[in-house]
């Protein structure tokens, strides 16, 4: 079986992880403003703008994109949080913050998101993230668990087209 070229040497989960980001990077598009922020969800009281970006923009056309790591996810809400993760396996309270843990079987990894209150506005926001494997004695590439871990869109609704005739 040949290999692409593009792929070789590449880590096993490589390809799927790109079509993880390509398709958050597209369907954030979608609902993006001007600025490049997606806005929150509706709901009462002030409107926060969504970071939902993990990797910067490349500088340059023939710089590779940067793959995703833990330290991406610093400083983002809890909402932003939601928004790539979906809801936590497990939410601890620990006053003044709160420990968020999403799992993943494949590969088995878990993300720890640690929130505390901002200095200067008291928003809850990841003051640290770490990757930790699931299994005793192995390690996990911050990569591929994020890209495991991050939510993927619903199938788009058909539309009724109506009678043909």
């Amino acid at each position: 079986m040949a290999m692409r070229p593009a792929l070789r040497g590449a880590p096993p989960g490589a390809p799927r992880l790109l079509f993880a980001l390509a398709l958050v990077a597209v369907l954030g598009a979608c609902g993006m403003r001007q600025s490049g922020e997606v806005p929150a969800a509706a709901g009462g009281g002030e409107e926060e703008a969504l970071d939902l970006s993990l990797v910067p923009s490349p500088q340059t056309v023939d710089e590779p994109p940067r793959r995703p790591r833990s330290a991406d996810v610093v400083n983002k809400s809890p909402a932003e949080a939601r928004a790539l993760f979906g809801v936590p396996a497990t939410l601890r309270r620990e006053p003044p913050g709160e420990i968020w843990q999403y799992l993943s079987e494949t590969p088995r990894c878990s993300l720890l998101l640690f929130f505390y209150p901002g200095e200067s506005d008291q928003r809850m926001r990841v003051a640290h993230a770490q990757v930790v494997s699931r299994q005793r004695d192995h390690t996990v590439d911050d990569a591929d668990c994020l890209g495991a871990l991050l939510k993927t869109a619903p199938p788009p609704r058909r539309r009724n087209p109506g009678p043909t005739s």
